[in-house]
């Protein structure tokens, strides 16, 4: 999910939180994760940055952690402060899915999606820019985003 924010003024800096991200992701995906969903603001008057990271099969405390080491450093340059607050989680086992990039990072998994106030259970097998194809009890279904009303792992 792309933050809220286009681009950032932090600081009276700004920061283009696509290019961000861009960087980010390419870190993270070189240690073997995924970047689920990044988020950049204020509290309290500092900048504060939020990244759930996934990793087919679990992503553990020692994942966490060195993804902690390796990109806070990064994150330090690029807002010009050490004083930054960076928080970093997994996604949890019962994520609600927030954006269509997220059902490729989860396919394999099982997942349960509203469509037409009826649940539909079953496993992600592939994402496109339009569709999730899920299987099924009867086979596999070809699910349009469009028609989604919710969707949240198992």
């Amino acid at each position: 999910m792309r933050s809220l924010f286009f681009g950032i003024k932090i600081m009276g800096m700004l920061v283009d939180d696509t290019e961000l991200e861009d960087s980010l992701k390419e870190v993270i995906e070189g240690m073997g994760l995924s970047l689920v969903e990044m988020s950049v603001g204020r509290h309290r008057g500092d900048v504060k940055v939020n990244l759930v990271l996934y990793k087919a099969g679990g992503i553990g405390l020692d994942d966490l952690t060195e993804a902690q080491k390796t990109l806070r450093p990064r994150l330090e340059l690029v807002f010009n402060r050490e004083g930054l607050s960076v928080e970093i989680s997994s996604p949890g086992t019962s994520r609600i899915l927030k954006d269509s990039k997220e059902y490729g990072i989860f396919a394999g998994r099982r997942i349960k999606l509203l469509i037409d106030n009826d649940w539909i259970h079953g496993t992600i097998k592939s994402a496109g820019d339009e569709i999730v194809k899920l299987a099924v009890d009867d086979g596999i279904r070809d699910i349009p985003f469009s028609g989604i009303q919710k969707a949240k792992l198992e």
